[in-house]
């Protein structure tokens, strides 16, 4: 069973008598509201939803649906219809969110000077931080023209196993490239996943090999809706969140 099978049948528990109120589909985030008025994120890959007009067959059709339908969403094969099933996912996760163990990953993990750190997506804020530790960073993205030195997926079979810690997207999640990538992190002594679409359920990471979970709590809802619907991404949302890293070992 896939990761994305196992948080469809957990969020499932979670969505008994549970509706969906409102859904925004945005250029950055996708953002899902469910009727005890929590608010789920997910990455909207809005390159890849395609040429024509419509990115969702069912627009138009989503809020007012049992949350258990949209949760489905999250094994389409399509990315648009993925980050629907995991921002409903998410939404549903702000009932009952993990202890946090703060707000910054970097303490918990502790770099060492010298270490070889591997990160799997873009994250141009924390890439000074990794480097003022004195670690090497191996920077794998599909999109080779955000930054210099930047390696292709292709080379993460190669050149990920190398690396002692791993800062790991939530994106994979959404583009179902989650098993593929984490195959190749065992040598690892911390997996960080990272970002706001990130499912703040430790249990369910517990045997992939993620030690931490870097995501967010949605503590505005409101404005975190307004924000999505009209473009903004991580940095504009802050304020409508809030930080949290939650630990995956038992």
């Amino acid at each position: 069973m896939t990761i994305t099978e196992n948080f469809k049948r957990y969020g499932m528990e979670l969505a008994q008598d549970t509706r969906v109120t409102d859904v925004r589909i945005g250029l950055g985030y996708t953002a899902v509201q469910v009727d005890d008025g929590g608010v789920g994120l997910a990455y909207t890959f809005r390159g890849e939803a395609g040429h024509t007009c419509t990115a969702l067959k069912m627009a138009g059709e989503l809020a007012g649906k049992e949350a258990g339908d949209l949760l489905a969403l999250m094994t389409e094969g399509d990315v648009i219809s993925a980050a629907v099933g995991f921002a409903t996912l998410n939404a549903l996760l702000q009932r009952n969110l993990p202890t946090s163990l703060g707000e910054d990953f970097f303490p918990i993990i502790g770099l060492q000077k010298g270490e070889r750190v591997g990160m799997v997506g873009f994250f141009a804020p924390i890439i000074p931080m990794i480097r003022k530790a004195g670690c090497e960073i191996l920077i794998f993205e599909k999109n080779l023209e955000r930054g210099k030195n930047l390696h292709g997926p292709e080379e993460i079979p190669e050149l990920l196993p190398t690396c002692s810690v791993v800062i790991l997207s939530a994106t994979t999640l959404i583009n179902h490239t989650f098993e593929e990538i984490a195959a190749h992190t065992g040598r690892a002594r911390e997996v960080v996943m990272l970002g706001p679409s990130t499912p703040m359920a430790p249990q369910v990471f517990e045997s992939t090999g993620v030690t931490l979970l870097a995501g967010m709590a949605v503590i505005d809802p409101r404005a975190a809706l307004r924000i999505v619907s009209e473009g903004g991404g991580t940095q504009r949302l802050r304020g409508a969140v809030k930080k949290m890293v939650a630990s995956c070992r038992k």
